[in-house]
């Protein structure tokens, strides 16, 4: 870019220009392709390929970005015409500044060369932040089910193969309310663009943004990372909550757990946990050997605190519902135990409707199902992901006491003679 009357920007600004440019030509370096391109079909197959080529909740989130959020479309070009008038404007405020007596409207003056003095800073760090939120290069399991046009600009953004202006996407700035910068994404394009060496015309995997485009602001986007939310939701792995659940309660005491805190083997639990039901094994001498059951109930009892915890950390009032929409969707509901009614789970979501079981129904599936990102959580999904949560959780858990490591403390001395651990098959 070349900016001309420099003599009316302050020196540090043309230095927040010139640095500006640096930081453009650099990520135009970081662009991303796309490998592979999936076809679509419903708005979460068409997510499905878009991915593939504090306090508030999520929903408060993504209408906070789209109000007052971001972008790059990382090119000389974009910016420099976004800039290209600033300093002649800048000369022309001066000039009327400095006339006597002033000007009736010195002050809008005043405010409007504030603006462009501090616009390539706020664009720089729209720029920066952009970078952060639309980046999914470093994120697992990404729900399909989110916001659409979010998924979308973020490969427009990153110039990944196929969301190009050469197949129809495009964003342009333009100035927003206040001191702050928009990016507005436009366009819609066939996705993948080439099918069997020919242009793709399938209305199917057609995918687009708004008719009236799709608007990030630079304050919004500021605020979110002031805040340290996400706008694109990564799903947390569940092992990291098992193992946190294992550790947290010393279930297992005297377990062996790797650097990254992932159980490993051993440990000894607590004779009280196990329940009354038992199981034969026949063991490697012939012998039968009664073992006891692992009680789940025992198991949720003593887990309760931690349990509790990890709960509230995903829809307590300081929650990040985000992440629990996307453990609900890619973890729990992938369970057909957390989609098809069961009257004792729902009993326990849903205490107060007794054993009225077209209420427990009806309520069971209010909060099941796919959770969307666009409205708050219910009260009957935060109930139903208490009561599955915790059942995820349970089970990993006992399943591992009730593994063949740890068969020998679960021996029923009452109804056999031990016989060594290692004699021990299943």
């Amino acid at each position: 870019m070349s900016y001309r009357n420099p003599k009316y920007i302050n020196q540090s600004v043309q230095g927040s220009f010139d640095k500006l440019q640096n930081t453009i030509n650099a990520s135009v370096t970081q662009a991303k392709r796309v490998e592979k391109d999936q076809e679509l079909k419903s708005e979460a197959d068409t997510n499905r390929g878009i991915l593939a080529a504090s306090i508030q909740s999520q929903a408060t989130i993504t209408k906070n970005a789209e109000s007052n959020v971001v972008g790059n479309q990382m090119s000389r070009g974009k910016v420099g015409d976004y800039f290209s008038s600033y300093p002649a404007r800048a000369a022309e405020i001066a000039m009327e500044m400095a006339k006597t007596p002033k000007p009736e409207n010195y002050g809008e003056l005043q405010s409007e060369l504030q603006w462009i003095n501090s616009s390539p800073e706020t664009m720089k760090g729209m720029l920066t932040n952009a970078q952060s939120f639309l980046n999914t290069k470093d994120m697992s399991d990404i729900d399909p089910n989110q916001n659409k046009d979010i998924l979308l600009a973020s490969q427009v953004f990153n110039g990944e193969l196929g969301f190009t202006e050469e197949n129809g996407f495009s964003y342009d700035f333009q100035k927003g309310e206040g001191n702050s910068i928009e990016m507005v994404f436009k366009g819609e394009g066939y996705i993948p663009p080439m099918k069997n060496g020919k242009a793709n015309t399938d209305p199917n995997d057609l995918v687009s943004f708004p008719t009236d485009g799709y608007s990030m602001n630079s304050a919004g986007m500021e605020a979110m990372q002031v805040q340290d939310q996400s706008l694109i939701v990564s799903t947390p792995k569940m092992s990291k909550q098992i193992n946190g659940a294992l550790q947290g309660t010393n279930i297992l005491a005297g377990a062996i757990y790797n650097d990254q805190g992932a159980y490993k083997s051993g440990g000894v639990f607590n004779k009280t946990l196990l329940g009354t039901e038992t199981e034969e094994y026949t063991g490697a001498d012939g012998k039968i050997v009664v073992l006891k059951l692992v009680d789940p109930d025992k198991v949720a009892s003593a887990m309760n605190l931690e349990l509790t915890q990890q709960v509230d950390s995903f829809i307590g009032p300081e929650g990040d519902n985000g992440q629990a929409r996307s453990v609900w969707n890619m973890r729990i509901a992938k369970d057909s135990q957390a989609t098809v009614f069961n009257e004792d789970l729902a009993k326990q979501a849903f205490p107060k409707l007794g054993d009225d079981t077209e209420a427990l129904k009806a309520a069971w599936a209010k909060g099941s199902g796919i959770w969307n990102y666009k409205d708050d959580l219910g009260e009957e999904q935060k109930a139903v992901f208490n009561v599955m949560y915790r059942k995820f959780i349970v089970d990993d858990v006992v399943e591992t006491m009730e593994s063949n490591e740890l068969v020998n403390q679960r021996i029923d001395l009452g109804l056999t003679e031990p016989t060594n651990a290692a004699d021990l098959g299943r």
